[in-house]
């Protein structure tokens, strides 16, 4: 059995929310050969759109992920999709981690020539921005629109929510010829089937797609050795410094 652990670095009251959520993408599409399992972190705020909210919870993400990994794991996700914690993680751990903003668009790019990504309010695409500078996918994305939700409300008005998408979706189609939607933030999840019925192009959802991608990776790791390397940019830090305990 491959073992997939998806980490929601969402905590306080909300944590079980946010497994809830997460499982109900995650178990219709699951290959029956894997284990998956969703957890939180303990302790920290209810979502991460503030970078500060990144840092109070980023310690115990990394303790969770280097814990899989002793555990057996062949893979694990963190489940923002401002991908929190990335680079830093792929240096800790040998097995690959994935990320939803990177799997989401490496996806994408291979079911049209543009996609626009669909997002919360306008704290959001800055960051998002950087990150696909990073990736090196500027020439792809169309556009990155927001629908002025916050995460909490996501969550709250998942109908107001999904027409907002709706409208921005259109807008992302006709008026910037994106030919692909990316749905912005692991809350959207659960959206995307009704929503590529109704915009007739393909919409990824961003829980469900990073799912798929990282069993694919968890596939290579555990049959070829396929993982992140770690020569230059992953190179972990020598344990005799004494930092990496």
């Amino acid at each position: 059995m491959l073992k997939i652990l998806y980490i929601s670095p969402a905590g306080s009251e909300k944590a079980k929310e946010w497994e809830e959520l997460y499982n109900k993408a995650i178990e219709p599409v699951k290959r029956s050969d894997v284990e998956a399992k969703v957890v939180s972190v303990t302790r920290g705020p209810p979502h991460l759109e503030y970078h500060y909210y990144e840092y109070l919870v980023m310690e115990e993400v990394l303790q969770i992920i280097r814990r899989a990994e002793k555990e057996g794991y062949h893979a694990a996700i963190i489940g923002c999709f401002y991908d929190p914690g990335l680079q830093v993680a792929r240096e800790l751990v040998e097995m690959p981690v994935i990320a939803p903003a990177e799997a989401c668009m490496h996806v994408a790019s291979t079911l049209g020539h543009k996609f626009s990504i669909i997002t919360g309010r306008r704290k959001f695409p800055p960051r998002m921005e950087d990150n696909i500078q990073m990736y090196g996918l500027e020439s792809r994305v169309a556009s990155i629109r927001t629908v002025n939700f916050t995460v909490p409300q996501m969550t709250e008005q998942p109908e107001k929510l999904k027409e907002a998408i709706f409208k921005e979706a259109q807008k992302a189609i006709e008026e910037d010829e994106a030919e692909v939607i990316v749905l912005g933030c692991t809350a959207e999840t659960g959206l995307a089937v009704e929503l590529m019925n109704r915009l007739k192009v393909p919409v990824v959802d961003a829980v469900v797609v990073t799912w798929k991608y990282a069993e694919m990776m968890a596939d290579l790791y555990q049959r070829s050795g396929l993982t992140h390397c770690k020569l230059y940019k992953y190179e972990p830090p020598p344990k005799e410094e004494g930092w990496l305990k």
